[in-house]
């Protein structure tokens, strides 16, 4: 059912097996069974297209990346996206966010061992932010989102929409899912590269800057 459902196969991360290949029922797993009844008893009202489950050629280019201080993101636009009011079209987006000092003060480190949130808890928190400033900006409705990240971790954590574990990494593909149906895109997760591209009017801009 995940095929006809967007976002669904990115709910089950929770569903971690036990020792004796039993799924305790916690509530993080009740949250996933509700995600899914969610997106079950709503298909209906909101059919599937082909432009959500199929990537095409990208109309939007992505590159983000996030320490510990905070998350930035790039945006390259197509000529074929529609931006909304306030969003020059074909402008690229340059946007950066300062994380709060709790979580700041939280991030494991050299200094702060025992902290409890993780450099790679950070770029998923970066990648889901750098898909709403995409989504916010543009409309981006049965259309492809490259996403391009430094950390190979969470690259694959996007492609698979889950993480072996039921901690936090597991609740940002969660979100991912939620926010892919909402906006109906569909996604790429690549790694950073050398980007070429045919688009010339699109690279080589300035980008604008959005705090």
């Amino acid at each position: 059912m995940s095929l006809a459902l967007l976002g669904a196969r990115n709910v089950f991360s929770a569903l971690v097996l036990s020792k004796n290949n039993r799924i305790a029922l916690r509530k993080r797993v009740h949250q996933s069974l509700n995600d899914f009844r969610w997106m079950a008893h709503d298909i209906s009202a909101r059919p599937t297209r082909n432009a959500e489950l199929i990537p095409l050629h990208p109309s939007v280019l992505g590159l983000y990346d996030a320490s510990g201080l905070g998350a930035s993101r790039l945006v390259f636009p197509s000529d074929t996206l529609q931006s909304y009011q306030g969003v020059a079209p074909l402008q690229p987006i340059l946007c950066r966010v300062p994380w709060p000092k709790e979580v700041i003060s939280r991030l494991v480190t050299d200094k702060n061992p025992n902290g409890t949130i993780t450099n790679s808890n950070l770029e998923l928190a970066g990648g889901l932010l750098h898909l709403q400033a995409t989504a916010q900006s543009y409309d981006v409705c049965e259309r492809t989102i490259d996403n391009k990240a430094d950390n190979a971790a969470t690259m694959f954590r996007q492609r698979k929409g889950s993480a072996s574990t039921e901690k936090a990494p597991a609740h940002f593909p969660r979100l991912h899912g939620i926010h892919q149906r909402i906006r109906r895109y569909a996604a790429r997760h690549n790694k950073v590269e050398t980007i070429i591209s045919s688009r010339q009017n699109v690279i080589g801009q300035s980008p604008s800057t959005t705090i």
